[in-house]
């Protein structure tokens, strides 16, 4: 099994090494980090950490989504079986990666896995996860799935499931317009339960929670 890690990156010369460091282990395809006009040498501490870097020079690019979206476009002719997403500040742990693959040996179907932080959710700041609660119940309602951690970003997406997607979010919605798109299609879905990592000050959200939830749903459901 092939798969190429996308991590995009704004900013995080700080933080991003180890999270590469944490990947190596699993000798991925690819591993291609979006430099997302940085202006602290992210994308040069990326490749010395041995990461492909595409960058997006200031003024460029429109947050994440863009990010993502370049990121997809730039790797959608290559051969492999899944897109692994994963964010760059050190939210999560790399090692949790094991937990996705275990699940696939035994459940090959899978298509699309969400790394779940409900299970330690204690770790993260009560607003915070309130509003990513409420944005999973209201969003898996309208697209009838079941999500426990819509605001994940520690995902492994089937390469022929998100290939065929049109996506078009620039800001941090991207992740949500993915899974809602993807719920037009008759998917296996997994949780896989991973580890909450929150440093104040860093790890920052800026959901705002019934606002954003509408705005996400109306993005995803008018294309």
């Amino acid at each position: 099994m092939k798969i190429a890690a996308i991590l995009a990156a704004h900013d995080e010369a700080d933080h991003i090494t180890p999270v590469l460091a944490g990947l190596r282990p699993f000798d991925l395809h690819r591993v291609l980090v979006v430099d997302d006009g940085s202006a602290d040498g992210t994308g040069t501490v990326a490749a010395a950490a041995g990461a492909e870097v595409l960058r997006l020079e200031p003024g460029q690019g429109g947050g994440k989504g863009q990010a993502l979206r370049a990121a997809i476009a730039h790797l959608r002719g290559d051969a492999f079986d899944f897109y692994l997403f994963l964010d760059a500040d050190g939210q999560h742990d790399p090692a949790d990666l094991q937990r996705f693959l275990d699940y696939l040996a035994t459940h090959p179907e899978a298509d699309f896995l969400i790394g779940s932080r409900r299970l330690d959710r204690a770790r993260i700041p009560p607003r915070r996860w309130r509003t990513n609660a409420l944005g999973s119940w209201t969003l898996g309602r309208i697209a009838g799935v079941v999500w426990e951690d819509s605001q994940s970003g520690f995902r492994l997406i089937r390469k022929r499931v998100l290939d065929r997607l049109d996506l078009r979010s620039e800001g941090f919605a991207i992740e949500m317009e993915i899974a809602m798109k993807a719920a037009d299609w008759k998917l296996h879905w997994a949780h896989i339960p991973i580890q909450a990592i929150y440093r104040p000050g860093v790890h920052r959200s800026h959901f705002r929670g019934v606002l954003d939830t509408w705005l996400i749903a109306w993005e995803s459901l008018k294309c």
